[in-house]
């Protein structure tokens, strides 16, 4: 399908960079990169991370005391990666996002991405083309003029380059506007994109046909007789961090993950210690053995510390990470 300026879309390949098995009707996460299959969780920390971190064995005490299982803390940390993600809209591992999963050659949402699924399906797939679904972003007139430049933040960041090509060094792997009235749409050369890559941030120079951003603009303005078009900004791109980020400036981001998955695994396993126990006393032969818990938990005092380091740490991420935001609806 061609774009506005006449011109055919060089088509890309989309992939989806997680490990998944596609086996079944829905497809399961089961590894993340870059360890694939090996790699259970987002950032790489496993049981022994989240152990040594916490600093007190974690165990359900019974009769006889338990020891949790690295199945379970496995999913504490999943748990606390996902509470970092939603509280900043970071992505902790490198992702193929589809906003929103484009249609195939021939169809009106085509906009020149080749899949790798095997199922025939008129539309990118989950665990074969892609990672993470995200909705289209709105078109919005006032950002194409004056010094707007087409500002957008995309709700997942940071941007990064994941290609084979090294001359591919642009995360953004497709933005097109859509044409709603003639099911054809217009490719922004990759030239055009300029980035704020850990704030997922971007903005729109145009490097050649100057003149086609804003009359493009115009056009979709005259054609829906109003100032947006809604879902009209489709993207290809993948973000998320990569090894060297949490080998670099980054690397606090584990420690935000284990402070949360501290606070889960002391909240559940507090409750077993001599089943909530706040006083016993015992005496034998004039010597006294007495036990006593904060009425908050045997834990509490540790659950504070964790809580005020996850606090901190998640307002960093925040606002140095997550940037500022702009309503898109």
């Amino acid at each position: 399908m061609s774009g506005s300026n006449g011109q055919s879309a060089t088509p890309i390949t989309s992939q989806a960079l997680w490990t998944w098995n596609t086996s079944g009707s829905v497809p399961q996460v089961v590894g993340y990169p870059p360890g694939g299959a090996s790699q259970p969780t987002k950032t790489g920390l496993m049981p022994g991370d989240l152990q040594n971190f916490v600093g007190v064995p974690l165990t359900y005490y019974g009769n006889p005391p338990i020891p949790v299982s690295a199945q379970t803390m496995i999913q504490w940390i999943r748990y606390a990666e996902d509470f970092v993600e939603r509280e900043t809209g970071l992505l902790l591992c490198q992702s193929w996002v589809a906003a929103p999963p484009a249609i195939l050659p021939g169809s009106p949402g085509d906009i020149s991405v080749i899949t790798t699924n095997p199922s025939g399906q008129a539309q990118q797939q989950m665990g074969y083309d892609y990672d993470v679904y995200d909705s289209a972003y709105d078109f919005l007139f006032p950002r194409a003029v004056d010094d707007g430049w087409m500002n957008y933040s995309l709700r997942y960041r940071p941007i990064r380059s994941v290609s084979y090509d090294p001359t591919d060094y642009n995360g953004i792997k497709r933005l097109a506007y859509l044409y709603p009235l003639l099911n054809t749409y217009f490719q922004v050369p990759p030239s055009w994109v300029v980035t704020d890559e850990d704030r997922g941030m971007i903005r729109l120079v145009p490097s050649t046909s100057v003149q086609m951003l804003p009359l493009f603009a115009l056009q979709l303005s005259f054609m829906g007789f109003s100032d947006s078009v809604p879902g009209g900004l489709w993207f290809q791109y993948t973000a998320g961090l990569t090894s060297s980020d949490y080998n670099s400036r980054y690397s606090y981001v584990k420690e935000l993950v284990l402070a949360q998955a501290a606070i889960q695994a002391l909240n559940t396993i507090q409750g077993t210690i001599n089943l909530g126990q706040t006083s016993t006393s015992t005496s034998v032969d004039g010597l006294n053995y007495s036990v006593q818990y904060s009425p908050k938990g045997p834990y509490s005092g540790l659950l504070e510390y964790f809580t005020k380091m996850r606090d901190a740490l998640l307002e960093s991420a925040s606002t140095k990470i997550s940037g500022p935001r702009f309503i898109t609806f």
